[in-house]
């Protein structure tokens, strides 16, 4: 039913899903950089090509609504809600009674600003597996986000400057509505801020923010950056400050030493190695081919019990 050979691409078909190199047509299933590219044809979520526009130029894209199927060479496509970040969508594709399911990147539980996960069985699964080794279990979720507060507001007590660094999309719009939710005023890095105004123009809406800018005050306020700026001058000239870094990665024995900073927390917008299991198990595929994380977790899915292999070059498989 596919052809991989770096780029994932039906058979008997234009069409690719999340191709690195260009494509006559392409499904994208969501709008981090290591997913988009320009391609002559592209079909996406609204959001999704929103952010894309924002990233790329020369964006030629077809919105495509969740649980909308479309028809392309013969082939049935549904965009269904992945959990991820806002507009994520994983890709069903359906021919001939057959169906291959594609998670791009995914999240089940809960998000404060992504589309809750929408799970589909499927005959063959192609799935992210980021954190992908039984040492990435996180901490529940309310637990993580109590903890996030509990230091943004101990180091406002204390006269200090608390500074967040996370990936500029996704991960920072999230951190944006749990802290302003939870009653934080916020000064967000212009390339945060902008894709937030995307985030509100489908309907979430943040608090007290306002644009950082070097020259204005900063107290009471929690400082949004992007994840590349923390070694930057602009941060060493911030003379009373405490630092958080939040990223799945944090749950790393010395993250905090490793990404420079006070405090490192593993606020994650993918699955974790439970969740990446309890994925499989909802979907029940008869095949699965795991992509974006350690080949060791195909390994760990046929222990228990799955047909599982890595999503190399070498796979060219046609599903039956």
């Amino acid at each position: 039913m596919f052809i991989y050979d770096k780029s994932i691409r039906l058979l008997d078909s234009t069409l690719t899903l999340d191709a690195r190199n260009y494509s006559e047509a392409c499904c994208i299933s969501h709008a981090h950089t290591d997913h988009i590219r320009s391609h002559r044809r592209v079909f996406a979520t609204a959001p999704t090509i929103e952010f894309m526009k924002r990233r790329l130029r020369n964006v030629q894209a077809t919105a495509v609504n969740f649980n909308a199927p479309f028809g392309f060479d013969g082939y049935r496509i549904t965009f269904l809600p992945a959990g991820h970040i806002l507009g994520a969508a994983q890709i069903l594709v359906e021919r001939d009674g057959q169906r291959l399911l594609y998670s791009g990147d995914f999240k089940l539980g809960e998000s404060a600003t992504a589309e809750a996960l929408q799970v589909a069985t499927c005959d063959l699964l192609i799935m992210e597996c980021t954190f992908g080794h039984p040492r990435y279990q996180f901490p529940p979720r309310q637990e993580i986000i109590a903890r996030v507060c509990d230091w943004a507001q101990a180091t406002l007590r204390h006269g200090a400057v608390p500074i967040i660094f996370t990936y500029v999309l996704g991960k920072s719009q999230e951190i944006m509505k749990i802290l302003s939710d939870n009653g934080f005023a916020l000064s967000v890095h212009h390339s945060i801020l902008r894709l937030a105004k995307i985030y509100e123009k489908f309907g979430c809406q943040f608090g007290d923010v306002v644009l950082h800018r070097r020259s204005a005050p900063m107290e009471n306020r929690i400082l949004i950056m992007p994840s590349s700026a923390r070694r930057t001058r602009q941060i060493e000239k911030i003379a009373n400050k405490r630092t958080l870094y939040l990223s799945g990665w944090a749950i790393d024995a010395g993250a905090k030493f490793r990404f420079g900073v006070d405090e490192a927390l593993p606020l994650s917008d993918h699955a974790d190695y439970p969740g990446l299991i309890e994925y499989a198990r909802r979907v029940n595929p008869q095949k699965i081919f795991t992509t974006h994380g350690p080949a060791d977790f195909a390994r760990h899915l046929r222990a228990l019990g799955y047909q599982a292999e890595p999503l190399i070059s070498k796979v060219q498989k046609e599903l039956f």
